[in-house]
């Protein structure tokens, strides 16, 4: 991921100035590569003159120490999701960074894919009406690694928060309500892991608003990332993306044949890699203002308290009461204990 922003942040008004990897030589290769400096450590790489901003794209269980560090030395800071591992760090986190909370940028990527962002907008100007239901889908074409997976936190914790994140971001309401479930039907391993391989969760909001997630970290055709919207006056979808726009008419005319197409994007960047260069102009953006996050700390430890609500439910087979309000106070940005 690093090698990633790094390559966006080439094509903004920025430029890069430090880096650091605890293996030096991904660091150092990266340096050379963008015309930067490496650093043995996280601080020196922060304190490097010409920093204005830091993007932490390092493992999960690393992210909230650096934000720590970054804030304290007056930095901007975008994070990779999650936030952290669990919600109690995430909650500790919040707490700690107070009003920064708000300004620490959080890399929900899927916000910024072209489909799904002219969705939102399109929803937001009432084109469908009401929205009062959402399907989402997200399948990967292949397994992770087995190390990756162990260390996941679980797939309603790692890969369903950011459909936890569309769902809230969409409908503009949190949900009060969840319901989840899963199963490994692709490799036992997972299951003995202490994860899934395939999962779904119905949440509802205080107003009546479904969304119905289906996910699985196996897809056979490519990766499958449909969102639909529905509304009191019509629907609007956020489709699949083929590796062409290439179709078929065949002498039938209006049969299958018409409608075939390419297969669809097999590699996460060829799938998103327009969302993240179009993240990191946002964040540029952001920091150049001097303006609060748009997708901030707080929409993190909503969606990790979500995806903690959905690894209960799971586990408890029964539906989860999203019932901690205070999570969920936007303007004063308070917070308070977890309950259900």
């Amino acid at each position: 991921m690093a090698g990633v922003h790094a390559q966006a942040i080439r094509q903004t008004r920025a430029r890069i100035v430090s880096l650091f990897d605890p293996k030096r030589g991904n660091a150092e290769a990266l340096a050379k590569e963008v015309g930067a400096r490496s650093f043995a450590s996280a601080e020196e790489a922060i304190l490097c003159p010409g920093v204005d901003a830091i993007i932490i794209a390092s493992a999960s269980h690393t992210h909230a120490n650096y934000v720590r560090l970054a804030v304290r030395y007056g930095k901007r800071v975008m994070c990779e999701k999650p936030l952290t591992e669990n919600y109690e760090a995430a909650l500790e986190l919040h707490r700690e960074l107070g009003e920064e909370a708000k300004r620490v940028f959080l890399a929900f990527n899927r916000r910024y894919d072209p489909g799904h962002r002219r969705l939102w907008e399109r929803v937001r100007s009432g084109e469908v009406g009401d929205v009062k239901q959402l399907v989402i889908h997200n399948r990967d074409p292949f397994l992770p690694p087995r190390a990756y997976i162990e260390g996941s936190g679980g797939q309603f914790r790692d890969m369903m928060v950011h459909s936890f994140d569309l769902t809230r971001w969409i409908f503009g309401e949190e949900p009060v309500s969840i319901f989840a479930t899963g199963a490994c039907v692709f490799e036992d391993w997972v299951g003995q892991a202490g994860d899934c391989d395939s999962t779904a969760a119905l949440l509802m909001t205080a107003s009546g608003k479904i969304a119905w997630i289906a996910e699985a970290r196996v897809s056979s055709f490519g990766y499958d990332q449909r969102i639909e919207a529905h509304g009191t006056k019509g629907m609007l979808l956020s489709d699949n993306l083929p590796q062409s726009q290439v179709k078929l008419f065949g002498p039938g005319g209006t049969d299958a044949s018409y409608y075939a197409t390419d297969a669809l994007k097999l590699f996460f960047l060829d799938r998103y890699g327009e969302s993240y260069a179009k993240e990191i102009e946002a964040f540029v953006e952001v920091v150049l203002a001097d303006a609060d996050a748009p997708v901030n700390v707080h929409d993190g430890l909503r969606s990790t308290y979500i995806g903690e609500a959905a690894t209960r439910s799971f586990k408890a087979k029964r539906p989860i009461e999203l019932n901690d309000q205070s999570l969920f106070a936007d303007a004063a940005g308070e917070v308070g204990a977890a309950a259900g």
